[in-house]
């Protein structure tokens, strides 16, 4: 099995350099150790914006806190045959008991 390694800032304008320079593709994607496909799109997308930096992707936020999501696999290791849905009322009703206990 192959190991997946993302390539730095810095490395995408060294990888653009060489191409620049006039290195093959190939002979970049050797020197870096990284799919082919990996210099090939950064080198497409350094001709049509003259830049290599990639922008941050949005994600969307977070619904449940990190204390939630540990008890969330807490409630699934004890339940191991239970379903998603079955999860979900478990965490829901547990929820809402501490919260009533709170008032």
């Amino acid at each position: 099995m192959t190991s997946r390694r993302r390539m730095e800032d810095s490395e995408h304008w060294r990888a653009v350099g060489r191409i620049k320079a006039g290195q093959s593709i190939t002979d970049v994607v050797l020197f870096f150790a990284v799919h082919h496909f990996v210099i090939s799109r950064l080198w497409k997308q350094f001709q049509t914006t003259q830049t290599v930096v990639q922008r941050p992707v949005a994600r969307h936020p977070s619904v449940t806190t990190p204390a939630e999501d540990r008890y969330i696999a807490i409630v699934d290791k004890r339940n191991h045959r239970a379903t998603s849905t079955r999860v979900t009322s478990m965490v829901t009703a547990s929820s809402v008991r501490q919260y009533l206990q709170l008032l």
